[in-house]
């Protein structure tokens, strides 16, 4: 049989009436069985980090009252689905572990990396057992097929342990096994708990379909899959119905946030339809990402995205390259992301999100020493298939947006995308004009005839 995983977040599990209509939807999607995989109901994964934080800080009353707080809003979810008493058994011990690793980071004052992701698997799994007797599968736990390495907080997969430990699963799923497990979670050889990081979630989701060999994955989250542009810029902006990976990738490195770059690597390794879906309206449109790019008008404009709070760094050409080398890293390791560095006789710009408040401070230190800095700008990039095949379309459409200002452009190695640099202040006036011009002023996008599914 073909198989599918399908991945809920925490918007798709946040109520009892969300897991109704996710239920109605593994129903739908899954007749003959197949892998399900869900977050934590939302704001739990925030809930627990607030609890971790005052217990590291000496604060066990503060801790628990989180703890309190997050036992109750389960039950009552639990409780309106009628599953309480089904759920309680295997609840009881989970929310125990979770008070007894905030005593003990009470009692260090310090929450660790480690303890951190112990913390937050709790979440998870309560949502899994939840999910599992809504759809009336199985809980299986993740953990005895994810490993990882021991980077906690964001942990990386170890790619054939994960698929020498899934052929069991495989092989239980192929005989029409319906089994919900948890997302975002991983173990070390050692047995310890990790997390996957941001995007985590949809991650492991991807690394098990690439490990279990299935045919689609979708993501079910809250819109209608991927989306032309910002609908907060661009009220008309409307979904995508396929894609490329290589779209998918530009569009996750410059600010789509449906989408997240460690979650599409898997599909591009293993050649499984990633579909993005809305969980809120099951029958509306959705986007597949495919492993073979659909056809596009040679300088065809898919979408525009942008993302805000960029600071950019000028060294002066005198400095060479070590000094802006240098900062970068620095920048990364405490948590930026980087999106462009432009060297030229000129000097050397570096363009930073600073993501992390000691990020944030890493960048204060370098503004103190003197370098020039300067906040308040955005990235904008134009993402397409018809790129590939006339480099210069994304050109003549800057062009003729006349005189804006324009901080530099960041080309990367991608040939599906171009981007640049302008004050976050032209973001209201700028999205909506590019997205007239490059997208709504192309020919439909359309789906051959050879690349429909059903």
């Amino acid at each position: 049989m073909s198989l599918k995983v399908l991945k809920f977040g925490g918007s798709s599990v946040g109520s009892a009436e969300a897991f109704r209509r996710a239920a109605a939807i593994v129903s739908e999607e899954l007749p003959a069985g197949g892998l399900v995989v869900v977050s934590a109901l939302r704001g739990t994964t925030d809930r627990i980090l607030e609890a971790c934080a005052a217990a590291g800080g000496g604060q066990l009353p503060s801790a628990r009252e989180h703890l309190v707080a997050l036992r109750d809003r389960h039950r009552q979810v639990a409780s309106e689905l009628g599953l309480w008493t089904e759920v309680r058994p295997t609840w009881t011990p989970l929310l125990d572990r979770l008070d007894r690793l905030l005593t003990g980071m009470a009692m260090l004052g310090e929450a660790t990396p480690r303890g951190r992701d112990a913390a937050l698997a709790v979440g998870e799994t309560l949502s899994a057992h939840l999910a599992a007797a809504c759809f009336g599968g199985a809980f299986r736990e993740v953990r005895e097929v994810l490993r990882t390495d021991a980077r906690f907080g964001k942990a990386r997969p170890h790619l054939a342990a994960l698929r020498t430990a899934a052929a069991p699963w495989r092989e239980a799923l192929e005989a029409g096994g319906l089994w919900v497990t948890q997302g975002f979670l991983g173990i070390t050889a050692e047995g310890h708990t990790t997390t996957l990081g941001r995007g985590g979630s949809d991650t492991s989701a991807t690394l098990l379909g690439e490990a279990l060999g299935a045919e689609e994955v979708q993501i079910w989250t809250d819109v209608d899959g991927v989306l032309t542009a910002d609908p907060s810029l661009v009220p008309g902006a409307r979904p995508i119905p396929q894609m490329s990976l290589g779209e998918a990738e530009a569009l996750s490195a410059f600010g789509a946030k449906v989408l997240h770059a460690d979650s599409l690597a898997p599909g591009a390794r293993a050649g499984f339809r990633l579909v993005v879906a809305n969980t809120l309206r099951p029958g509306a449109s959705r986007t597949e990402i495919l492993p073979v790019p659909p056809l596009r008008p040679p300088g065809a404009v898919t979408s525009v995205a942008y993302k805000e709070g960029i600071s950019l760094l000028r060294f002066p050409a005198s400095a060479g390259l070590e000094p802006p080398l240098k900062a970068a890293r620095s920048l990364e390791e405490a948590g930026a992301l980087r999106f462009g560095l432009i060297a030229s006789p000129a000097g050397t710009l570096l363009a930073v999100r600073p993501e992390t408040p000691a990020a944030a401070e890493v960048l204060g230190t370098l503004a103190a020493s003197g370098l020039a800095c300067e906040s308040g700008w955005a990235v904008v990039a134009l993402v397409g298939e018809g790129l590939r095949a006339d480099p210069l379309a994304a050109l003549r459409h800057l062009a003729a947006l006349g005189p804006e200002p324009v901080g530099g452009l960041l080309t990367g190695s991608s040939t599906v995308s171009i981007a640049f640099l302008v004050p976050e202040s032209r973001l209201g006036d700028l999205i909506p004009r590019l997205h007239d011009r490059c997208v709504d002023g192309q020919p439909p996008l359309r789906i051959p005839e050879r690349q429909k599914t059903g």
